[in-house]
Order: structure tokens, then C-alpha cells, then sequence
């Protein structure tokens, strides 16, 4: 048994080594292209498409804007590296991160485990920080930005939250949100420990 144990271990350091080499190439590809978000987040998407970061790309006129990589850098940042995904304006991936490796339910369903796997954390300064990347600074504005007002003006989350809650109101199959910290504790335990339910 610990034979077993020791060679699982080796072959998930083995795993990270190469997840590690080909991560720079992955990240070239690991868009998904909002489509992919809005089977899940049917009501954020609704509100994604309606709004004006949607419709980022339209705002640049045509000629040298269109393709200038100051511009496309807030306009359409994510649309040269998405490859095959459907990419042009501020999409989800341009906020959230590229969905590739935790756009799986399982994934998604584990709090913790979404954020190893790419989902930026949006809260507090990690918000202000990605917002002001492109509506601050040396960023041209026509009135200063507000945080908080631009935040309500985007608000997708608040109506997808309600959608989903009361799709789950019903199921008791829920995984908790703890799952990952649950495995993590019992992963560096002893083999024996860590066989039992």
C-alpha cells in the first residue's frame, strides 16, 4: 500500500511538472468565448450581452484603432489570443479568466477548487485593480470613474445568483464549498487514514 501511495505521488509531481511546461502555450488557447459561460449563467449572460462592455469592440472606428494593440487592450483584449472561441469585445473571460480549465461543473461547483483552476477572484481591490486597468489611469475618460456606480451598472451576478438558488432550492446533492479543503487535509495524511470514507 504505501508502495502505491509513494507511486501516486510521483506521478502527480510528474502531472505538475508537465502542467507547469505547457502552461504558456495553454494559456495562448484557454478561452472559451462567452457562449460557453452562458449555459450555466443564462441571466449574467443576458445582462453580459445587453451591456456596453459587450459591445466594446463596436466603439473603436475602423482603420488602425481596430487593430492597435492600445486600443484592442481595453476593447477587445482577449480577442487576438482566443484562437478558436468566439471572442470580440469585453467578454466574461476578460474579467474571470480563461475558462478552460474550470469551466467543468465539478469545478465550478467547488469554490476554492475554481480558483485553483483560473476563476480571478473579483473582490475588494482585486476588482478595483482589473476595473482601472482600463477605466483609469492614463485612460482618456469623459468623467471620472466610480468604482461602486459602475459596478451596479454591470451588476450580472446579483440575478444569475437568484436564477440558480432557486434551481438548487430543491436538489439536497449540493457540493459543499469546502470540498477542496476537506481533500487537501486528508491528501497529507497517512495512506491508511486517507482510504477510509
Amino acid at each position: 500500500m504505501n508502495g502505491a501511495f509513494q507511486l501516486a505521488n510521483r506521478l502527480a509531481a510528474l502531472a505538475s511538472v508537465a502542467l507547469c511546461l505547457a502552461a504558456a502555450p495553454a494559456r495562448a488557447s484557454d478561452l472559451m468565448g462567452p457562449e460557453s459561460c452562458r449555459a450555466c449563467h443564462a441571466e449574467a449572460y443576458k445582462v453580459w450581452a445587453a451591456s456596453p462592455h459587450a459591445r466594446a469592440a463596436l466603439a473603436l472606428s475602423g482603420g488602425q484603432q481596430a487593430t492597435s494593440p492600445l486600443c484592442l487592450y481595453c476593447h477587445s483584449r482577449d480577442e487576438v489570443r482566443a484562437g478558436q472561441a468566439a471572442v470580440t469585445g469585453v467578454s466574461c473571460e476578460t474579467c474571470h479568466g480563461g475558462g478552460r480549465f474550470y469551466q467543468p461543473e465539478i469545478v465550478m461547483r467547488d469554490k476554492e477548487l475554481s480558483h485553483l483552476f483560473g476563476l480571478a477572484e473579483l473582490s475588494g481591490t482585486n476588482s478595483q485593480t482589473l476595473c482601472l486597468s482600463c477605466h483609469g489611469g492614463e485612460q482618456a475618460q469623459v468623467k471620472p470613474f466610480d468604482l461602486k456606480s459602475s459596478l451596479a451598472k454591470i451588476d450580472h451576478w446579483t440575478a444569475d445568483r437568484a436564477a440558480r438558488k432557486a434551481l438548487k432550492s430543491g436538489s439536497n446533492d449540493r457540493v459543499p464549498k469546502t470540498q477542496l479543503a476537506k481533500w487537501l487535509a486528508t491528501a497529507h495524511a497517512s495512506p491508511a487514514a486517507s482510504s477510509q470514507p
